[in-house]
């Protein structure tokens, strides 16, 4: 059984993500100090932490640089929670090798719980490009329900399709949307 380590400050949006994958057997531990974070890391290491850019005590990039530094930590895969998703944020989560970064205000704690997945090798995506002007790529788009053509209406990229092992219905049980690999934005409007 996998263990993930929850570091939030919102108890709320913690526990969604851990309901989530309670429902698949993960073990979840939750806190929202970055100082308890790392004793419970050091104490019994977890298989990934997702830790809240803005933990009390010790910030998520404070604990992500402790663990860096330590030899039974330093490859345990991180991923930092930004509620806003600042740009500062991004950087500082690059900078420090996070695994991966998440916008707490667009992301749902359902996708939380999908890329938590992802990083552990439980989940797997497979992403298509698919042809701008192929006719069945627009059938493909409109059967999805996006309804402006196979481009990005955010920023104009030709759009990809992305199929998502839905585990909970089985191994050949797959979540199809269409996504923008340039600005990562999902529409299935």
């Amino acid at each position: 059984m996998k263990k993930i380590l929850i570091a939030l400050e919102s108890s709320f949006t913690a526990q969604g993500i851990q309901n989530n994958l309670l429902k698949e057997g993960f073990h979840v531990a939750i806190t929202n100090n970055g100082r308890e974070a790392l004793d419970v890391i050091r104490e019994a290491p977890p298989d990934l932490i997702l830790a809240d850019a803005n933990l009390s005590e010790m910030s998520g990039f404070e604990l992500l640089e402790a663990l860096k530094k330590d030899e039974h930590t330093k490859r345990i895969p991180f991923i930092v929670f930004s509620r806003t998703g600042s740009d500062t944020h991004r950087e500082m989560a690059m900078e420090n090798e996070a695994r991966d970064f998440v916008v707490g205000l667009s992301e749902s704690p359902k996708e939380v719980s999908l890329k938590i997945k992802r990083h552990l090798g439980v989940q797997r995506a497979y992403n298509f490009d698919i042809q701008p002007e192929g006719e069945s790529s627009i059938m493909i788009a409109q059967d999805l329900g996006y309804k402006e053509g196979t481009t990005c209406h955010s920023c104009g990229a030709p759009l990809s399709l992305q199929l998502l092992r839905n585990l909970s219905l089985g191994e050949n049980v797959f979540n199809v949307s269409l996504f923008c690999p340039r600005c990562y934005h999902k529409d299935n409007s």
